[in-house]
């Protein structure tokens, strides 16, 4: 399926190779030094290996903090733009500034070989996901928001998906599978290019966005690339809560049933998208009533500055 290429220390050999012989049973080609052959020059072999692979795992341990040789290969696969870095910390080691903007695997406890199998697993995962996304292209719909507002944005996406055929590339919603990054992305950068090629942005706006930095981040962005954006009102949020770059925007509000299907209409006229072959009015009205329902709902708690990139890892802001 994929080359990954594996990233350790010597003293984590074992752990490298169980995590190696998991991947390889999930139809992975996995590279790690133990399989240089004879007489190569191994620095060079590494290398090619590395710039040659879909991935890279990162296994760090407090063994790789001393290591200078896996801080350059990870320096060596952030120039490759296509190759993905898969880091995975283990027994609470800090984790390296170098890499702090990535999403990261962690495992605190000792992992048995059931850990070993999930962990597998899940990167099986968003390397498959991380490839076929890259084969798909960029997603047409781009719906910024904070966590705290999961639900309403879960509905939205389900609107979407019974007004159109959706494949899971043409919506960026990060907290809501299957639209969320994938594992190791850069979210900063990855975030600001899928708002430049996007063809709508939706900002779900509630009573707290304005203390989401990733928020405003996005809209900002949306609007310095003149991409068309709407702002839709939720949970008793009203003008005041529209950003002040895009406060000419005539707003939407999703606790009106009205203003959901105009929204609708709007993306089928503002995008790509088809017409879902199988969409059926009463599903599309009920679904509606669902996403009414959830952006009626009291205000929550205000937002702790959570970005609105993947919720369990930790993300600087």
């Amino acid at each position: 399926m994929a080359r990954i290429y594996v990233s350790y220390k010597y003293e984590d050999e074992e752990l490298a190779k169980a995590l190696a012989t998991r991947l390889e049973k999930l139809e992975h080609d996995v590279v790690w030094d133990r399989e240089l052959p004879i007489g190569s020059s191994w620095r060079e072999e590494l290398q090619r290996s590395l710039l040659g692979s879909d991935a890279m795992l990162l296994i760090w341990t407090e063994n790789t903090r001393r290591s200078q040789f896996v801080a350059a290969e990870v320096g060596a696969a952030r120039t490759e733009p296509n190759l993905a870095i898969l880091p995975v910390v283990f027994g609470g080691a800090e984790y390296p500034s170098f890499v702090n903007d990535l999403l990261m695997e962690s495992v605190v406890d000792e992992p048995d070989a059931a850990d070993l199998d999930e962990l597998a697993a899940k990167l099986d995962r968003s390397v498959r996901d991380r490839m076929d996304y890259r084969r798909s292209g960029w997603p047409k719909v781009f719906i910024s928001h904070r966590h705290d507002d999961e639900a309403i944005v879960h509905a939205l996406a389900v609107c979407f998906e019974e007004q159109f055929d959706i494949d899971r590339s043409d919506i960026r919603c990060t907290s809501v599978e299957p639209y969320r990054l994938e594992a190791g992305t850069n979210t900063s950068d990855r975030l600001r290019e899928e708002l430049a090629r996007a063809e709508v942005v939706l900002g779900v706006l509630t009573q707290d966005t304005s203390e989401s930095t990733y928020v405003m981040f996005e809209l900002g962005s949306a609007w310095g690339q003149r991409v068309w954006t709407c702002p839709l009102l939720a949970r008793g949020a009203s003008y005041p809560a529209i950003p002040d770059p895009i406060k000419d925007l005539a707003p939407l509000h999703l606790s009106s049933a009205s203003d959901c299907r105009r929204l609708l209409r709007d993306v089928g006229g503002r995008t790509t998208l088809e017409a879902n072959p199988r969409r059926d009015e009463e599903r599309v009205a009920r679904q509606i009533e669902k996403l009414v329902a959830e952006a009626s709902k009291p205000p929550t708690a205000a937002d702790d500055g959570e970005p609105s990139g993947p919720r369990p890892e930790p993300q600087p802001e």
